[in-house]
């Protein structure tokens, strides 16, 4: 018997590594990625614009996005058109007999039609979606160039905030300065410390290459809370009241509750990592943030 039938007949007979097995979860977490590749393994051979064609909902970035992640399990031939790598096989019938599990898994909440149930459902979708951004994320990650610049109007805004209330971000905490350039220091600080610690540990923790392009990009998105709470703190400065709700410490504290679920999906979908996994390496970066910051407010006092 060939070797391509025995991947066909028996998914499980070859070994497979913790790295394929990470790629092939990866894979088939996201359902658009599955009908790709159920796709291409009906029809064989399959061209970019046969693709295109099929899933015409999906701009051409974010279809070389997903064929991107599939790279792993798919091949071309000499003529640039897709088909099943061996790994991709194995993918596909592990996809086929655990159908099941995969789809009662996905990130997509499953519901039943029923009036009962549908505002339920909608709350916890709109909430899994404010704390979970999958998609939005997934987006960021496709193109990190235009991401790189949108999130430096958020460094921006965050600048201006902290300057104008003469404070500085130690981690995740606000302490007040005299000169400008200490909350200068802070926030581009805690930019670049949230990328490249993140991107370390998870190039340690999985072994996989150091490249942390796509998080300096992303990681001005995750610190939207904290500029949120800078502006409220800094509109505390402006108004002759004060509010409860402008509290700085509870709204540095709701920031870094909001941050901790975006950061791991962050890392999960620009390191195509399980959410497990992703928020393994980021409570760690955020440890290290913490104990900076313990250390540096102790020092001021």
């Amino acid at each position: 018997m060939s070797k391509k039938n025995e991947l066909d007949n028996n998914p499980h007979q070859e070994e497979i590594s913790n790295s394929e097995e990470e790629i092939i979860y990866t894979a088939l977490g996201s359902q658009i990625r599955r009908d790709i590749l159920s796709f291409i393994n009906k029809n064989q051979i399959v061209g970019f614009n046969e693709l295109k064609k099929e899933f015409r909902s999906l701009k051409v970035g974010s279809l070389y996005h997903q064929l991107n992640t599939l790279k792993d399990l798919l091949t071309q031939d000499a003529n640039k058109k897709y088909l099943l790598s061996n790994l991709g096989k194995v993918a596909h019938n592990l996809m086929i007999l655990n159908k099941d599990h995969i789809e009662a898994s996905n990130v997509k909440l499953i519901t039943k039609k029923g009036k009962g149930n549908s505002l339920t459902n909608k709350s916890l979708e709109i909430i899994t979606s404010f704390f979970l951004p999958r998609r939005i994320f997934q987006h960021l990650a496709s193109e990190p160039l235009r991401t790189f610049f949108e999130g430096a109007i958020i460094i921006g805004a965050m600048l201006f905030f902290a300057i104008d209330s003469q404070l500085v971000l130690i981690g995740f905490y606000p302490l007040d300065v005299e000169e400008w350039y200490f909350s200068v220091i802070g926030i581009i600080g805690l930019w670049i410390f949230l990328a490249l610690i993140t991107e370390l540990l998870y190039a340690l923790f999985y072994k996989r290459k150091y490249n942390p392009v796509k998080l300096i990009a992303i990681v001005p998105f995750i610190l939207l809370p904290s500029m949120i709470a800078l502006f409220f703190i800094w509109l505390q400065t402006k108004v002759a009241a004060t509010f409860l709700f402008l509290d700085g410490q509870i709204l540095i504290v709701l920031g870094q509750i909001w941050a901790l679920p975006l950061m791991t999906t962050a890392v999960s979908q620009s390191k195509e990592l399980t959410m497990s996994r992703s928020s393994l390496v980021v409570l760690f970066t955020f440890y290290l943030a913490y104990a900076i910051s313990f250390v540096f407010m102790g020092i001021n006092q």
